[in-house]
């Protein structure tokens, strides 16, 4: 399985951890987690809603230059959820739409994230994975 570079280092990162640093990192991802910027706060009406995920999750996607770029709106008191859509914005964001729409839905399985997350979590993890891929074709 090929992923993007980004994603995979994200990816050995998280295999290499125990559950521990597993969750310490999420923390920090959400930390990091950037605010959906002023300019779509309007267009929350249509984003695409990941309704996989108990949390209110909404995704949009804009090109710039030869990449994809993502947004999400997440609450903040949902760290675990940030987290978890940090992997994916850091792993993906300024990848073609090629390598987004190629991306496998089990990518994550090197991570072993079942220690550390619900697979209530994970579930939502892939839904937006899903969720994104169609936001980018939308986008490119």
């Amino acid at each position: 399985m090929t992923l993007p570079k980004k994603l995979q280092e994200i990816v050995d990162d998280f295999a290499s951890m125990s559950r521990e640093e597993k969750l310490e990192m999420l923390i920090a991802y959400a930390e990091s987690f950037p605010d959906l910027p002023e300019r779509f706060q309007e267009e929350r009406a249509n984003m695409e809603p990941v309704p996989e995920c108990m949390t209110p999750v909404f995704i949009i996607a804009e090109k710039v230059n030869n990449g994809i770029q993502f947004h999400l709106d997440i609450p903040k008191q949902s760290p675990t959820v940030r987290g978890l859509a940090a992997i994916l914005t850091n792993g993906l964001n300024g990848c073609s739409l090629e390598e987004i729409i190629s991306m496998p839905a089990d990518f994550y399985m090197p991570m072993n994230l079942q220690e550390a997350v619900s697979q209530q979590r994970i579930n939502g993890f892939i839904g937006a994975l899903a969720h994104m891929k169609q936001s980018a074709v939308k986008a490119g």
